[in-house]
């Protein structure tokens, strides 16, 4: 079927009344003719009018062929037509299935679907596609590899309904636990069917651990199953290197002693290693003259902080101009406007986190707003604050009640540093007159390490997740009509080239005939 564009432009096939009436009205010049003497010539009636009449008709013809032509390449012609489209049928399988208890579930589908001619990939980056023919089951495919697949089945899923065909079929096999499916549903379009295969199983973990203030040993162990995720704290005495802690209801730990760091090792379960500080927690804050009275609060805050969690530490406070400490602390709180730069360059190599207020010269912003904690429903009043830089670079940890930034993070090499755009004071905020504030720093020194929520969390998806049926086992092979577009404009500057050179030779010749 014919289609255009931009139909107006048809109108233009009007123009092919210019060359006829050219053609009409175009007179050749009369002849003279020479002769000796009038004097015996008969005096004739003058012919005023002569006959309108066509010649050279496929001259003609020719030029209005051409007027005809450039109208339809204006209007973009289009030739389409209905052509059976190829069928692209495949099956994603999530890299967790591989392991044998789910395998096991899925190889007769995913091997009869493969008989069909179904496509067989992995849902992963790039979904690279599996060798599988009438001799290769998906079965030769398991895998013995007991580390956790952190793949987003709903990032995947999304893709997949952006790249493939409208008329694509396709069937997407899953696990039902939740760190698999981070993030909210997407909607399966037409096609797709989603089946996620369950394989209840617990999960058992080491989350953290360090040695308190009674030289003792404080273990956080982790533990999830279909239904929730734990955590129990342990304190036992104080390893020795090599040494094996036995803990109820739980694998056996590997205490072993390094040159800098000590190590954990589960002897079961998720069988991961969790580094164990040697040294106490070394905080130092720096303070100025001129804010005397805001380390008065911090400090309180801190020691507060750190006795309710009970670890080994270490806190002192210096002041200016005072020498700064020759050890690499872990913490600094840098309540001065001396510069930071080179107290960083003394510990290249020690993972440093510093905390820096609001320096004396930046601008003063007097606004009555409220601070943003994490973990902190109440709202706690913010008086004055000074600009945030802007950095894309930079993670904002808090924030005030209009949204600006106001405790960001930025790294560089091993260093963290987090900028705080306010002061630790009550004419700043009521944040240091708050009992929240020990439990703002609790969380800002120990932030909680979230990669169990990707790596061993077995809790299953819940009830209210819609499913889709059960997989009957039949297929229909459907194949979809659509159309074929073919662009009729290079066709058409071709045939138009054509015919301007044969007009050219065709009114040259012309010419060479009447001279």
């Amino acid at each position: 079927m014919l289609q255009f564009l931009h139909p107006v432009w048809l109108w233009a096939a009007a123009g092919m009344l210019v060359p006829i009436a050219i053609h009409l009205w175009n007179k050749k010049p009369p002849k003279t003719v020479q002769v000796g003497s009038i004097r015996w010539l008969q005096p004739s009636q003058s012919q005023k009018l002569s006959s309108i009449h066509l010649s050279q008709v496929w001259l003609l013809l020719l030029r209005c062929l051409m007027v005809l032509l450039l109208a339809l390449l204006l209007a973009q012609p289009q030739w389409t037509r209905p052509v059976t489209a190829k069928p692209e049928n495949h099956v994603y399988l999530h890299p967790a299935l591989f392991q044998k208890q789910y395998l096991s579930q899925i190889t007769t589908t995913v091997d009869s679907l493969a008989r069909k001619g179904w496509q067989v990939h992995t849902l992963a980056s790039g979904f690279p596609k599996l060798s599988l023919d009438q001799e290769t089951s998906i079965a030769s495919f398991k895998s013995d590899s007991t580390a956790a697949d952190t793949t987003n089945a709903w990032v995947r899923l999304r893709v997949l309904t952006r790249s493939l065909p409208a008329h694509a079929k396709a069937w997407i096999f899953t696990t039902n636990l939740i760190r698999h499916h981070r993030g909210p549903q997407p909607a399966l379009r037409a096609g797709f069917a989603w089946v996620p295969v369950s394989a209840p199983q617990t999960e058992v973990w080491l989350q953290e651990a360090y040695y308190t203030q009674k030289n003792q040993l404080r273990l956080k162990v982790g533990k999830s199953d279909e239904q929730a995720v734990t955590f129990t704290e342990y304190t036992v005495a104080k390893p020795t290197s090599g040494l094996t802690i036995s803990l109820p209801q739980l694998p056996a730990i590997k205490f072993t002693a390094h040159a800098q760091t000590d190590s954990l090792t589960l002897q079961g379960g998720a069988q991961n290693t969790i580094p164990l500080q040697k040294l106490p927690l070394q905080v130092l804050v720096r303070v100025d003259k001129a804010r005397q009275a805001d380390v008065r609060y911090l400090k309180a805050a801190l020691q507060t902080a750190l006795d309710y969690r009970e670890q080994a530490y270490s806190l002192s406070v210096s002041s200016s101009p005072q020498p700064l400490t020759s050890t690499a602390p872990d913490w600094v709180f840098w309540l001065t406007d001396e510069p930071l730069p080179p107290f960083l360059a003394r510990f290249p190599e020690k993972r440093l986190k510093t905390v820096q207020d609001a320096p004396s010269s930046a601008r003063v912003q007097k606004r009555e707003s409220w601070l943003q904690i994490p973990g902190i429903p109440q709202q706690v009043p913010l008086h004055q604050r000074t600009s945030a830089e802007k950095n894309p670079q930079a993670l904002v940890l808090w924030l005030d009640g209009y949204g600006d930034p106001l405790l960001t993070q930025t790294h560089k090499a091993n260093q963290a540093h987090y900028q705080f755009y306010s002061r630790f004071h009550p004419t700043w905020n009521a944040l240091v007159d708050s009992g929240h504030f020990p439990e703002a720093l609790l969380r800002l020194l120990f932030p909680e390490n979230t990669a169990w929520k990707t790596q061993y969390d077995t809790r299953a998806l819940p009830p209210e997740v819609e499913r889709p049926k059960p997989f009957s086992g039949s297929f229909q092979e459907i194949r979809p009509k659509t159309e074929e577009v073919l662009d009729l404009k290079l066709w058409l500057v071709g045939v138009l080239a054509l015919l301007l050179a044969l007009e050219r030779w065709l009114a040259g010749r012309r010419k060479r005939i009447a001279s």
